[in-house]
């Protein structure tokens, strides 16, 4: 009912920065992502009949190197999420190319992956135009 008020900042007598707000949401998508490689991984492994250790070595690396980008992306977000992208769909045809009866168990997941990084891209793309607009002020 009455006027809204901008969100408390650090330093008295500045606003808020609005980017501020969304600052760990690329390493949260990152993490999400990460969590849904493993759930996928899990599914597949349910799923098919025979185990393979060169997919699930692969993911382990996926895995770690997401973690990485994750601890990256609080800093430079659109990279970030960019290299999370690629990087899950190189791995994800290499262990296409390793063992083709993985893919069945988790499609829908891997699928599910694609989508939810090629959405967050606009919304990296932004917090890193207003971290850079932030640093040159």
């Amino acid at each position: 009912m009455g006027k809204r008020n901008n969100p408390p900042s650090s330093f008295p007598g500045q606003e808020g920065s609005p980017w501020k707000m969304d600052e760990n949401k690329t390493r949260n998508i990152i993490l999400d992502t990460l969590c849904l490689i493993v759930a996928g991984e899990i599914i597949s492994i349910l799923a098919s009949n025979h185990f393979s250790w060169a997919v699930t070595i692969l993911t382990f690396v996926e895995v770690f190197l997401f973690g990485v980008l994750a601890f990256l992306a609080k800093k430079n977000p659109y990279p970030s999420i960019l290299s999370a992208l690629f990087l899950f769909i190189v791995i994800s045809i290499i262990s296409a190319a390793l063992k083709p009866t993985y893919l069945g168990g988790s499609i829908i997941i891997k699928i599910f992956i694609l989508i939810y990084l090629v959405r967050s891209i606009p919304d990296a793309r932004e917090l890193q135009a207003g971290k850079r607009g932030h640093l040159k002020k």
